[in-house]
């Protein structure tokens, strides 16, 4: 054994100290905490080297793979799971689009077939709603963002703990700790916690917490920070040409800060960045600088290093099946995600061990650091998972968790021309409008709230002006700003919101992203609701009838002058 991989050993015994420090329901798992991580480390290697031991060559590299896992859908895709497990060519599986009590009966199938229990993970940045029918959502990064509450978003990531243990869940791909300096970016955007990199990193340290404090593995992205893009990784090769100092000061901060508090794994984005990498269009993934060199060297992250999913294009248009596994390996990542043809792939390995590009010491580094995990995640006693109710279950805490984010969130952007005051007067003349084409459920509420309101139907800048106050609702959907950048709103509703705007007797009130307050930059009163959803609704109408005072502050800077 060299002397290397001895080191890697001794990193890993604090590793598995550090990341069985959180609480777990699972009795095996409780019992293995209670004594003490000293304790733990040697016994989760002891169970990883006899794991390691009974595996052939194939085996073992099949642990570094994790594949894509449907319910349902129209991508269900149970024969090639069962394949590749009873082949024993992979280590884990991520579960995508389906249900909770579908998911929890292949759990339980695909976990009895397996020699080797499988690690589960979820991309479930805004709870498994973000993945499962019937699943209700929670409110995305950026509305959490604009609460500034810790506090909140650590009892947000210990429910989404809580519903990730119910369907058998190990990991969750979250927090996105992405800065989101781009307000044009595609792909992240309201992903993000916002534009300041230290309340992006304070929010992700009580998002990881929130998760690993109650026995789930979180899971920092994009390294080395997604948020200055313009264009979607999923579709092309994204380049960011800042330079190093640049990525320091703020792409990295977050990661570097998660890194110190403990996160104990993190996901390499597919990124061109030419300060890090400088041989053209290879991506960060596949980077040995950027995975090793910067990363886990530079950086000195020793946890779990997941690839993003290998059948993005920002990853396959340069590199064919088979080629991206190898070299993402070759970079230094543990854990390959997505990968396309896992048999492929293993011959790849098989081949550049052959090669001596590969030695046999890094893959049982690699593959012993994944069965620590396995044993961490009490993965040497398997429990069945209980299909019925699952649905039911999880979707427990949803609406307490949306009614303390929404009136925490909203925000007051400004109220220039004192119009809420106007509002507490019994004699003022109040009207609303929307600019939705169907019924606006914010207007429907507003009008039973507010008696008296007069609901104008596609107002005239002189209709408007005949009241003293008007509330202009405006729903920004969907999230992502789309190909116009309009986030969803036509071209006329965003003349129309740009002309109202201007009216001193205006209060536009806006729901969707925060960043289509673009179009409102001139209103006097400004209030931004967030997400689209009946507390987001009632916030709003709170602070309107001064029975709620406004919380909560931008996360990103829609108005720029």
């Amino acid at each position: 054994m060299s002397t290397r991989f001895s080191f890697s050993r001794f990193i890993l015994l604090l590793l598995i100290a550090a990341s069985c420090k959180s609480k777990n329901a699972d009795a095996q798992v409780d019992k293995r905490q209670s004594a003490g991580s000293k304790e733990r480390a040697p016994q989760a290697l002891r169970w990883a080297d006899s794991v390691y031991r009974r595996l052939s060559e194939t085996e073992r590299i099949g642990q570094l793979f994790m594949v894509a896992a449907y319910s349902g859908g129209d991508k269900f895709n149970q024969p090639l799971i069962e394949q590749l497990i009873a082949a024993r060519q992979i280590g884990g599986i991520i579960f995508m689009q389906g249900t909770a009590e579908k998911q929890a009966e292949l759990t339980n199938k695909y976990q009895e077939m397996a020699q080797v229990p499988l690690l589960i993970g979820m991309d479930a940045e805004w709870g498994l709603g973000m993945r499962l029918t019937g699943v209700k959502n929670y409110p995305r990064q950026m509305m959490i963002g604009a609460t500034r509450d810790t506090g909140l978003m650590y009892a947000i990531g210990k429910a989404s703990a809580e519903q990730c243990k119910r369907l058998g869940v190990h990991i969750n791909f979250a927090p996105d700790i992405d800065v989101n300096n781009n307000p044009a970016n595609p792909v992240i955007n309201f992903r993000s916690f916002g534009e300041d990199k230290e309340q992006v990193a304070a929010m992700g340290i009580a998002y990881m917490k929130g998760l690993q404090e109650n026995g789930v593995m979180a899971c920092a992205k994009h390294f080395p920070g997604h948020g200055d893009v313009a264009t979607d990784s999923h579709l092309e090769l994204p380049r960011i040409g800042k330079s190093m100092e640049s990525l320091e000061a703020t792409e990295l901060y977050p990661f570097r800060k998660l890194i110190e508090a403990g996160v104990q794994s993190v996901m390499i984005a597919h990124l061109d960045v030419p300060a890090i990498e400088p041989e053209p269009h290879l991506p960060t993934t596949l980077s040995h600088k950027a995975v090793t060199g910067l990363l886990r060297e530079k950086m000195g992250f020793d946890g779990l290093i997941f690839t993003d999913a290998l059948n993005m294009k920002g990853v396959t248009k340069y590199f064919p099946d088979g080629e991206t596994d190898l070299r993402a390996f070759l970079a230094g990542n543990d854990v390959l995600l997505f990968s396309q043809d896992v048999p492929l792939a293993i011959r790849k390995i098989q081949q550049a061990i052959r090669e001596g590009r590969v030695t046999e010491a890094e893959l049982k580094s690699r593959v012993i650091k994944i069965l620590c995990a396995k044993y961490s995640a009490g993965l040497d006693h398997i429990k069945p998972i209980r299909a019925d109710h699952a649905t039911e279950d999880i979707n427990r805490q949803t609406e307490d968790i949306w009614q303390n984010v929404a009136r925490k969130a909203v925000t007051l952007v400004k109220d220039d021309n004192a119009l809420l005051e106007k509002l507490a007067d019994k004699n003022t003349k109040i009207a609303c409008a929307s600019l939705a084409d169907t019924t606006d459920p914010f207007i429907t509420l507003l009008s039973s709230d507010l008696p008296g309101i007069q609901l104008l139907h596609n107002p005239a800048a002189a209709t408007a002006a005949k009241y003293d106050a008007v509330i202009l609702s405006v729903q920004a959907s969907p999230l992502y700003p789309g190909k116009d950048g309009h986030y969803g709103l036509s071209q006329q509703a965003v003349s129309r919101l740009e002309a109202l705007s201007r009216l001193p007797n205006v209060i536009v009130v806006a729901f969707g992203n925060a960043y289509a307050l673009q179009f409102a930059c001139n209103a006097g009163t400004l209030i931004a609701g967030y997400e689209g959803n009946p507390h987001s609704y009632k916030a709003v109408a709170d602070v309107l009838t001064g029975r709620l005072i406004a919380p909560g502050k931008l996360p990103v800077t829609p108005c720029r002058k």
